[in-house]
């Protein structure tokens, strides 16, 4: 056999695992649900809470009150490589072909805002949670895969809400 044809199909396999290993996500999909689940029963957790807006009604896809604040997660379910810009408009996805999303940290902070004119100035702490992708660039404390998410949450040990300040948030978010 041809050395130059067994080097040409080691080339195309060695391209083609590449390939596969840059589109497909790192692992099988984690759900931001049964992440939250695992909390104690200091974390009370809403899903899908929606408010009122001066434009309509914001859904929130999950937030955690607690003693140690209030987590507002945005959860995000695109495939592939994610490059984080923080500071930009749109992040590059690529897998699949070469697709953008919005900014999904500028959005949670839309929304904190608006949470902060509605129900009040609480300890809100945006977080941005990738179930199915990889994510590269500018990644920061709030953009995070699923994984890391109950040790994020969990970092947070002082206790900066009073129960009746808890009740408070939920009675307005349920």
């Amino acid at each position: 056999m041809d050395p130059w044809m067994i080097a040409g199909g080691a080339i195309v396999v060695l391209a083609v695992g590449f390939f596969i290993a840059r589109v497909r996500p790192m692992g099988p999909e984690v759900s931001v649900g049964s992440v939250l689940s695992k909390l104690d029963n200091s974390y009370t957790v809403l899903t899908g809470a929606i408010v009122r807006g001066e434009k309509g009604m914001i859904r929130l896809d999950y937030v955690v009150v607690s003693p140690y604040g209030v987590f507002v997660i945005k959860e995000c379910r695109e495939p592939g490589r994610v490059e984080v810009r923080l500071n930009q408009e749109e992040w590059r996805i690529s897998g699949g072909g070469l697709k953008k999303m919005y900014n999904p940290v500028w959005d949670i902070r839309k929304v904190v805002g608006k949470l902060e004119r509605l129900v009040g100035e609480y300890p809100y702490i945006p977080l941005v949670v990738f179930t199915r992708a990889r994510l590269t660039g500018d990644v920061d404390f709030n953009v995070m895969g699923a994984g890391n998410l109950l040790e994020r949450i969990e970092n947070f040990r002082e206790t900066r809400l009073s129960e009746d300040q808890q009740k408070k948030i939920m009675g307005i978010l349920s």
